[in-house]
């Protein structure tokens, strides 16, 4: 077995094995792996048979992540995992969608989650234009700002990158975190590394000034994740109108908006819940159950 911190050597081979399992969960990502690298203590663990990461969770437990499904790994790759599993080095297998848990069955295997680790999945026809009653004051704000200001979203080019990262120092300035427990470094990385992560970013301005951005990629071929949405939130309704006009002008063709995780924080809960989230993605932690 062959373990090595994550470095940004390793995306051609993650991204193939993470573009092959073509999962709606946002950690099957290689820019979310490699952004967060030094907060997960992400190594790659090569074996025999088989291609996996190991990690650390926000609560602190160690897990095994499969770089294969188990539909299709191979019978000595699966058995290689479980022998794993049955070590003292790793908690668990994490993160395990819900379409993979036939694989685990109850008899060996216990499987949990932790709430505070599933993603908000949206329909993306949702945030263009807030329908119903239930998303009413956000349709109010969206139509404020856009009353209020003379309103632009525009791709985030290299062009534009010094308003994006001074949109972000704002942003950091009024958040109730420090910047050493935010992900104020991972966002400014991901803006730096734009290009060689493969993200895809847009820039709003209002009435001439910058107001918010955010940063994403595809999953797969019907889900767009966005790693970070950032504003200037003197902007009243700038939220609104990026996930809005986002969705229309760079997410046409995806079905679904996977908007992360709340890790526990209230504020991130209340918020993703007040849009209504059309599903909650959650991720299973996969452990073998201990013989009698």
């Amino acid at each position: 077995m062959k373990k090595s911190r994550l470095t940004l050597k390793d995306k051609n081979i993650i991204t193939d094995k993470l573009d092959a399992i073509g999962m709606h969960l946002s950690e099957f990502s290689f820019p979310n792996l490699f952004l967060f690298r030094n907060t997960h203590e992400y190594e790659t663990v090569t074996t025999p048979h088989g291609f996996f990461l190991s990690g650390v969770t926000y609560d602190k437990k160690r897990f095994l992540m499969p770089m294969t499904s188990p539909e299709k790994a191979g019978e000595d790759c699966f058995t290689e995992m479980k022998e794993l599993m049955a070590g003292e080095e790793w908690d668990f297998v994490f993160p395990v969608p819900e379409e993979w848990l036939e694989c685990f069955n109850e008899k060996d295997f216990t499987r949990t989650y932790n709430p505070n680790d599933s993603d908000y999945l949206f329909l993306t026809e949702k945030f263009k234009t807030y329908p119903g009653k239930k998303l009413h004051k956000k349709k109010n704000r969206l139509n404020q700002f856009l009353k209020n200001y003379e309103a632009l979203l525009v791709p985030l080019t290299p062009e534009v990158l010094d308003e994006a990262i001074g949109i972000l120092d704002i942003w950091q300035e009024f958040s109730s975190q420090e910047m050493t427990t935010s992900d104020y470094a991972q966002c400014k990385e991901a803006l730096l590394m734009q290009g060689e992560l493969g993200l895809t970013g847009a820039l709003a301005f209002a009435d001439g000034k910058p107001a918010g951005f955010l940063l994403g990629e595809a999953l797969n071929d019907d889900t767009f994740t966005i790693h970070f949405a950032k504003a200037d939130v003197r902007f009243n309704g700038i939220y609104q109108f990026l996930f809005s006009r986002f969705t229309v002008d760079f997410c046409p063709d995806y079905e679904y908006l996977n908007l992360e995780q709340d890790l526990g924080t209230e504020g991130l809960r209340k918020n993703k819940e007040s849009y209504r989230p059309n599903m909650m993605a959650h991720k299973y932690r996969i452990s073998l159950k201990k013989p009698h």
